[in-house]
């Protein structure tokens, strides 16, 4: 059992769980299970860091990964409950050669903007009504010629 931690300037999202279900895939990965349920995309998982941290409670140890513009993407965070022997076998699987401090980031891409319209508001309620699971929202945006901020 561990805390996934995802956040933007928005929202902090923590689900406490077991990383069950993984279904690989070269857009998109998922882990779908009752704890978790998570959508990552390999081409924005960049940078990665296994940290251990000796804090006043004691080790803590978490994955960290970045995207290209060294912008946080996904966190791990043991927790008292977690299979710590299990840390070390997936830090070592996990670890490239190349372990140097340096990170080359590019510049942050700027965000599309807002692509919808008006006269749409119906259909989107609509759509929106039908979705049974969160990971259809862009396909139903790209159907009725949105995107997420227009929606």
């Amino acid at each position: 059992e561990v805390m996934a931690l995802t956040r933007n300037e928005s929202r902090v999202i923590e689900k406490v769980g077991v990383y069950d279900g993984f279904r690989p895939g070269e857009h998109a990965a998922l882990v779908v299970n009752d704890e978790i349920d998570l959508r990552m995309f390999p081409k924005h998982w960049v940078y990665g860091f296994a940290i251990e941290q000796e804090t006043d409670r004691g080790m803590r140890r978490t994955i960290q990964v970045f995207d290209a513009a060294g912008d946080a993407v996904h966190k791990v965070f043991l927790r008292e409950g977690s299979n710590a022997d299990a840390w070390a076998p997936v830090v070592e699987d996990l670890k490239i050669v190349d372990q140097s401090n340096t990170l080359n980031v590019s510049p942050r891409k700027p965000t599309e903007g807002a692509k919808g319209s008006a006269d749409q508001a119906e259909r989107l309620r609509s759509e929106w009504d039908k979705i049974t699971d969160m990971h259809r929202f862009l396909m139903m945006t790209r159907r009725i010629k949105m995107n997420r901020l227009g929606a």
